[in-house]
């Protein structure tokens, strides 16, 4: 998609409205905003409501400055679709928002373990008491939480992560004006202030309203790898951004309830039940990711916690069980060494995995085996729609040949299964010392 300006996109988000599925599909068949500007003004628009074309005819560009110009005032910057600061993660869910306003920076998403965190607003106290212990040890191995700013165990999980200096995403169902909730308006500032962001699809003075949450909640579990349910009865808001994490081929995490007769804990039974990763612990989550916190276990070259460890081996990681007998432990090197043979230069797919296959999946699959790719990416490769690309990756995921990464991108996780099952055996007793050790050394990575 060709870049448009500001200008172009708030006019179609004042014609379309915020969460408006139609136009991520519009968006589709054409080579940027500009051009489905254009086909709206003009008529040449197919499937537009009569109160779009209202719209259309009505909007005039001094609305467009008006909200510019707000927004410039505030401290709200416009991130578009196409800007490339707009989060990859979320442009990858079904129907993304065109525009965000944000206050902050979106930078701490850019290659870091992102993880939504959503509970009640009366949380029990076994869930609070959780909520704060896991949320602290994320933070502090600098998991960037993202959560909806709401009373209660959002406002635990931003807290948390301010605390700790570690910068967090908090998600609006109201404009960036409104004071919404207003006990929350003091973290919202120490949420910007420490490297964080809040953000909102809404324009700067929308109200709240209940359909307003809904729509938050796909952007809360699109933000993240994954999603933490700390408390959830039946009826929970919480439930809503699960399966959106769920349908989005997020990993669905949940603390196991602390009392399974209390309604307060069914929606988090269901969950279990249904096959959610139960989390007794920060590490239960780290191991999904620990390909992406190894790096941040061992540090940078040149930091200050690699030369630290560099001039102070630990003998718990001298002589692993798994080690060949003649490596002598003292010599062993700080960085545990996958084998050569476990990560090949190129992955490749057997000939008949694609005989098992649609054409539209082959297809994708071929693409993705030559290299990693994002979704646009293959859309624009296959000339196929989004929403058909979507599902057919979607597919590959559940029959396990593609994994996306924390960057975005589809990768094959076919042949390279058994070497991350040998690697997770025997770095497993390691890594969790590791970050156990991190915890108690440093504050703040």
């Amino acid at each position: 998609m060709k870049p448009s300006t500001i200008e172009v996109w708030l006019w179609l988000l004042l014609v379309m409205c915020p969460y408006n599925r139609k136009t991520t599909e519009l968006l589709e068949h054409f080579d940027s905003a500009e051009e489905l500007a254009c086909a709206i003004r003009d008529g040449n628009c197919p499937g537009l409501s009569e109160a779009e074309k209202q719209r259309a005819r009505n909007i005039r560009s001094r609305e467009v400055s008006q909200i510019m110009q707000e927004c410039a005032q505030n401290d709200i910057r416009i991130i578009t679709l196409d800007d490339p600061e707009y989060p990859t993660l979320l442009k990858n869910i079904y129907s993304p928002p065109i525009v965000l306003f944000v206050r902050g920076s979106l930078m701490c998403l850019e290659n870091e373990v992102s993880l939504a965190v959503v509970g009640p607003r009366h949380p029990s106290d076994y869930a609070r008491r959780a909520a704060r212990m896991l949320c602290s040890d994320l933070a502090r191995l600098g998991t960037v939480l993202v959560s909806g700013l709401a009373v209660g165990i959002d406002a635990t999980a931003h807290s948390c992560a301010v605390e700790h200096g570690t910068p967090t995403i908090g998600v609006l169902a109201c404009g960036q004006l409104v004071n919404y909730p207003a006990e929350n308006e003091e973290l919202k500032r120490r949420i910007v202030a420490g490297g964080g962001a809040v953000i909102s699809e809404l324009l700067p003075h929308a109200g709240v309203e209940g359909r307003y949450f809904h729509q938050r909640n796909r952007m809360i579990s699109g933000l993240g790898l994954g999603t933490l349910v700390v408390e959830a009865s039946t009826r929970s808001g919480c439930l809503i951004t699960a399966n959106h994490a769920i349908e989005q081929g997020r990993d669905l995490f949940c603390v196991p309830p602390g009392d399974i007769t209390r309604e307060s804990c069914a929606g988090v039974v269901q969950f279990l039940r249904d096959g959610a990763i139960p989390v007794f612990d920060y590490l239960d989550i780290v191991n999904e990711y620990m390909y992406h916190f190894l790096s941040k276990i061992h540090g940078e070259p040149g930091t200050q916690q690699s030369a630290e460890r560099t001039q102070h081996p630990k003998p718990e990681r001298a002589a692993p069980s798994e080690r060949p007998p003649e490596a002598p432990a003292q010599t062993a090197p700080e960085t545990v060494q996958e084998p050569a043979q476990e990560e090949p230069s190129k992955r490749q797919v057997p000939p008949d995995i694609y005989a098992e296959l649609n054409e539209v999946q082959s297809k994708l699959l071929k693409l993705i085996e030559e290299s990693p790719l994002l979704v646009d990416e293959l859309v624009d490769k296959t000339g196929l729609p989004y929403a058909q690309t979507v599902e057919a990756l979607t597919e590959l995921e559940i029959l396990g040949h593609i994994q996306l990464e924390p960057n975005g991108k589809y990768s094959l996780t076919y042949i390279t299964l058994n070497a991350k099952a040998a690697v997770i055996k025997s770095r497993s007793s390691i890594f969790h010392l590791s970050c156990r050790n991190m915890l108690n050394r440093y504050s703040v990575l």
